[in-house]
C-alpha cells in the first residue's frame, strides 16, 4: 500500500479535526432535531385525526415533510459553515442519519404504495437503529437507552396496525428527535460562540 504525501493545508485541517474529536468539542444547536421532531409529531397526529376520520384533508400529512426537509437543509448547511472543525464523530453521525433518512424514503415510497401502517413498525426499526449507533459514536447515554425503547416500540407496533400505531410514531419523535434537541441547546448555549 502506497502512503500518499499530505499538504501542509491538509495536515493542519487533520491535526485541526483531531483536537477538536479530542476536546469533546461540538457545534450543534439542536435546532434540526427540534424541527423534524415536531414535524412528525404534527404530521402524526394529522394522519391519526385523518385515518379516524375526525378530520378531512386533501393529501397525506405527510406530504408536509418536502418544505421541512428544504428548511432543515438550509438550517443545517448554515451550521456546519459555522463549525471550526468537522469531527470524525460529526461524519460518522451524518452517515448514520443520511443512511437512515434514504431508508425512511424508501419505506414511505411502500407507504405510498399502500403496504399500511406496517410501514410504521419499519420506520420504528430504522429510528431504533440509527439512534442506537448515533449513541455508541457519540457516547451519549440518552440515545443507547432510547434505541430500547423504539425497538419495544416496535415490537409492540406488530399487534398495532390501525391508526393507533401513530401514537407509537409520536412516543419515539418526542423521544429521539425532541428530547434530545432540546438538550443539545442547553449545551450549545452554555458553549462560548464567535
Amino acid at each position: 500500500m502506497e502512503e500518499k504525501e499530505i499538504s501542509n493545508q491538509e495536515s493542519l485541517c487533520l491535526i485541526n479535526r483531531m483536537i477538536y474529536e479530542a476536546k469533546g468539542y461540538f457545534y450543534e444547536s439542536g435546532i434540526s432535531a427540534l424541527i423534524y421532531g415536531f414535524s412528525i409529531l404534527i404530521c402524526t397526529a394529522l394522519t391519526f385525526m385523518l385515518d379516524s376520520k375526525i378530520i378531512s384533508f386533501p393529501f397525506s400529512p405527510f406530504y408536509l415533510f418536502i418544505p421541512v426537509f428544504f428548511v432543515q437543509t438550509f438550517i443545517q448547511l448554515k451550521e456546519e459553515k459555522k463549525k471550526k472543525a468537522k469531527t470524525f464523530t460529526d461524519e460518522s453521525i451524518d452517515f448514520v442519519w443520511t443512511g437512515f433518512f434514504l431508508s425512511a424514503l424508501a419505506a414511505l415510497c411502500g407507504s405510498f404504495a399502500g403496504a399500511g401502517t406496517i410501514i410504521i413498525t419499519i420506520l420504528l426499526l430504522l429510528v431504533g437503529f440509527a439512534t442506537f449507533l448515533t449513541g455508541m459514536i457519540a457516547k451519549f447515554k440518552y440515545q443507547i437507552v432510547c434505541r430500547v425503547f423504539c425497538l419495544l416500540m416496535a415490537a409492540v407496533s406488530f399487534f398495532i396496525q390501525n391508526e393507533n400505531i401513530y401514537f407509537l410514531l409520536a412516543a419515539a419523535a418526542v423521544f429521539v428527535w425532541i428530547i434530545p434537541g432540546f438538550i443539545l441547546r442547553i449545551h450549545y448555549k452554555k458553549q462560548p460562540h464567535e
